[in-house]
């Protein structure tokens, strides 16, 4: 295992030449749009590959993509009571960004830095259910609730959710290494460094769109809409996350998968939402801002636990 505190520092000080970069305009906060399609269609669909065919299964780790499941809809059933009465724009942005976590991007850095192919095989797991809280339930709950849904009318295009689905590169790709998984193929060689090669660029590029698309002017209407977002994440997540670390029987679920399930349900808003919010009419300023901010809050709780839980 690496030191914690270094990993964090050199992290930190990469998403900070990210958002300096875009401040000396050097590039453009729409610049990130293009690093994010390199993310998600080449280094990430890398980083899945080298880790996924190489994960060594047991029953015990079933249980990583159903706790991400079950509680993006404890998350989506809390959303809509919470906010039940907010008028329509506020509301469904509102549910959008209390679902889903920012795994590939802020995480898989921080878990391949600190605990390498053992935490890696943990964390991946767990974001193939957050590709489907984030692409199916997330985008689901913008489309009811969507202000160019003026009628109120609860409609859900399947076929045109199922043709995104099918377009998501790292989804396909956690299907294709399952698959290669348990049919026991090996990578040759030059394949398999390849994606060595591409999968290291992954964590610089992620750190560095984090810092792309930080931003620190904050509008102060709708902060109570905020807050109750912030509260409902890291309340229930923390409350959620320590009681699954405590409750876990040591002797089945080792130290590492039960630290990794607790930190990741305190995660981040996913970068998804926000091209959500444009697609349904939401207000992409709103949503940034909570994005942003469960970027900050996120980074600076998961550096204490780590510290608190391996101590």
């Amino acid at each position: 295992m690496a030191d914690v505190n270094v990993v964090f520092l050199i992290s930190i000080t990469i998403i900070i030449i990210g958002y300096l970069i875009k401040k000396l305009k050097v590039l453009k906060e729409s610049d990130g749009d293009t690093i994010a399609k390199i993310i998600f269609n080449i280094t990430l669909p890398a980083v899945i590959f080298k880790f996924t065919t190489t994960i060594q299964f047991d029953f015990s780790m079933a249980l990583l993509p159903f706790i991400s499941i079950s509680f993006g809809f404890l998350m989506a059933f809390v959303a809509i009571l919470v906010f039940r009465k907010d008028p329509s724009y506020l509301k469904g942005a509102m549910i959008m960004t209390t679902v889903g976590f920012n795994i590939a991007n802020f995480f898989f850095p921080l878990v391949e830095g600190i605990w390498g192919q053992a935490g890696m095989q943990y964390i991946i797991l767990v974001d193939a259910g957050n590709g489907f809280t984030i692409f199916v339930l997330c985008y689901i709950l913008a489309t009811i609730y969507s202000p160019n849904n003026q009628n109120l009318e609860m409609k859900i295009n399947f076929k045109f959710i199922l043709r995104r689905l099918l377009k998501s590169t790292p989804l396909i790709s956690y299907i294709v290494a399952l698959i290669l998984n348990f049919a026991g193929f090996v990578f040759p060689s030059f394949i398999s460094d390849l994606i060595d090669i591409i999968a290291r660029a992954n964590s610089a590029l992620a750190l560095l769109l984090l810092g792309i698309f930080l931003q620190f002017k904050f509008s102060k209407s709708e902060w109570i809409s905020i807050i109750k977002v912030l509260a409902l994440r890291y309340i229930i997540g923390l409350i959620t996350g320590l009681s699954i670390f405590f409750l876990l029987p040591p002797n089945i679920f080792n130290s590492l998968f039960r630290i990794i399930i607790c930190l990741a349900l305190i995660l981040p808003v996913g970068l998804a939402v926000i091209p959500f919010s444009v697609e349904n009419g939401y207000d992409k300023r709103l949503v940034t801002i909570t994005v942003n901010l469960t970027i900050l809050i996120s980074f600076g709780l998961i550096w204490v636990l780590i510290l608190l839980l391996n101590g």
